[in-house]
C-alpha cells in the first residue's frame, strides 16, 4: 500500500500560525513547537503523546509566553499514557516505567537511574508523596529536573 504524503495547510491549534499537516491531521509547529494532531484536539485536557502537556494548557502558556515545560502531574500523565518516560537531574538519568499484572491491570510504578537504584511504587499518589534521588523527593525538585520526555 502507497504511503500518501499529501501535506495540507491549516492553523495550529496553539498559536493559530499556518502549518503543514499531513492527511491525518498530524504536524509539526515551527512557530510555537506544538505537534498537532487529531487526538489530542479530540482530548484538549489530556497529555497526548508527543506532547508533554495537554493542548488547553499549551493554549494557556503560549499566551502568557511560557515554555511549554510539564508539571510533575502533566509528566505523570505522560507516563500513564505512554507507559515509559525520562528526565535527568544532577547527572542521573531517571525513567519510570508502568508495570502490568499478567491480567493486564496496572500493578505498579518503577522508577531509578540504575539497576541498584530502583524504587517500585502502587501508583502516581504513591510516586508523587516517596519517590526519591538521593534524599531528595522528586516532588521538591522537580523544577529543577531537565529532559522530562518519553522513552
Amino acid at each position: 500500500m502507497k504511503k500518501n504524503n499529501k501535506r495540507i495547510e491549516k492553523k495550529c491549534v496553539v498559536c493559530g500560525k499556518n502549518i503543514l499537516i499531513d492527511t491525518y491531521g498530524n504536524g509539526d509547529c515551527l512557530y510555537c513547537g506544538w505537534y498537532n494532531n487529531s487526538i489530542g484536539e479530540e482530548n484538549p485536557n489530556k497529555v497526548i503523546f508527543p506532547n508533554l502537556i495537554s493542548l488547553n494548557k499549551a493554549k494557556n502558556l503560549y499566551k502568557e509566553k511560557i515554555p511549554f515545560t510539564p508539571s510533575l502531574n502533566d509528566f505523570m500523565d505522560m507516563l500513564h499514557f505512554y507507559g515509559e518516560v525520562g528526565f535527568s537531574y544532577n547527572g542521573k538519568d531517571c525513567g519510570l516505567f508502568l508495570i502490568h499484572a499478567k491480567n493486564g491491570d496496572l500493578s505498579g510504578i518503577k522508577f531509578g537511574w540504575s539497576p541498584e537504584s530502583i524504587q517500585n511504587f502502587k501508583g502516581k499518589e504513591d510516586f508523587i508523596q516517596n519517590a526519591k534521588i538521593g534524599n531528595e523527593y522528586v516532588r521538591d525538585i522537580w523544577d529543577k529536573v531537565e529532559n522530562p520526555c518519553y522513552l
